[in-house]
């Protein structure tokens, strides 16, 4: 297990990191606030999508962002350090597994199809083109863990806030209970990543090791990446002698399987674009680089207690 220091580190190493502390900050959200994942998750995922590698300002806040960030080490580490987020390191949770019905195929959205988990393919070996480009394995075979009603990292993420992601509301989605023994690689920070791709080797054009996922199939049923994974390894480049590797494009808690897998499921109410939406946080951004006023991005919370 990482210690403190290797956290901070990490954190202050990772693009979507250096957003988070910033935007932490910018937004006088405190390390207590971090514990309710109400907060945690949609922090996460628009730190992830503030810093989207095809965005035009991407290579300004990548110069950027990273010195803000140092001069928040302090509060890197009391964030890393606060009881109210060990929870984002926390191996998946097997019971609290949600589906979401999108990418049937590449960009094509299939409302009110079910999961069909027998169904699941054993990704090929060697890994296609696409699977070493994208860094995951083809297909909808993915979850996010279920924090609370309507709420997963992956929801949150195409609640308005990704948009690399494409999908239309309503979102159709199913809870999970697995009912066999399952073999799961955790991903929660880039040494983690690091070491999948380095034991299961493949290459992508610009020369990052990236997993081959057929490869890894034969030893592991899933990968998870969690919260604290995204924070820390997401656009975070890390070296070794076997050469370097950076995860990209998860933009969420999630896990990928990577075969049939014997489950049950349960259909959820639908998710609509903005549900449970009173308006009770902003998230601001600083203004980098002369772009004009602040980013003020708004964030819909549930409505707790009325």
């Amino acid at each position: 297990m990482a210690n403190t220091d290797t956290r901070v580190e990490d954190l202050l190493n990772s693009l979507v990191g250096c957003a988070f502390l910033v935007m932490l900050d910018e937004s006088g959200i405190s390390p207590e606030d971090l514990e309710d994942p109400n907060v945690s998750l949609p922090l996460a995922a628009e730190s992830a999508d503030s810093v989207g590698r095809f965005d035009s300002d991407h290579d300004l806040l990548a110069a950027a962002l990273p010195a803000l960030a140092r001069e928040k080490a302090a509060q890197a580490r009391a964030v890393i350090e606060h009881p109210a987020t060990a929870w984002w390191f926390h191996d998946i949770d097997l019971r609290a597994q949600a589906w979401l019905s999108i990418h049937v195929t590449p960009g094509k959205f299939i409302y009110g199809t079910p999961p069909e988990t027998m169904a699941w393919q054993q990704p090929q070996n060697p890994s296609s083109r696409w699977e070493r480009y994208a860094q995951k394995p083809f297909g909808n075979q993915d979850t996010s863990t279920q924090y609370g009603p309507h709420l997963t990292s992956q929801l949150v993420a195409y609640d308005g806030l990704v948009g690399d992601y494409v999908c239309e509301f309503p979102l159709a989605w199913w809870s999970m209970r697995f009912l066999e023994d399952v073999r799961v690689f955790e991903i929660h920070g880039p040494s983690d990543w690091h070491n999948l791709c380095v034991r299961y080797p493949a290459k992508d054009s610009d020369g990052r090791l990236v997993p081959n996922w057929g490869a890894a199939a034969e030893d592991w049923d899933g990968v998870h990446l969690s919260i604290g994974g995204l924070l820390t390894a997401e656009q975070n480049r890390y070296e070794s002698p076997a050469g370097w590797t950076m995860l990209d494009f998860w933009h969420a808690e999630q896990t990928y399987w990577l075969r049939a897998l014997k489950t049950e499921t349960e259909r959820q109410s639908d998710f609509e674009e903005g549900m449970g939406a009173p308006l009770i946080q902003e998230l601001r951004f600083p203004d980098i680089g002369g772009m004009g006023a602040p980013l003020i991005q708004r964030l819909r919370f549930p409505d707790i207690g009325g």
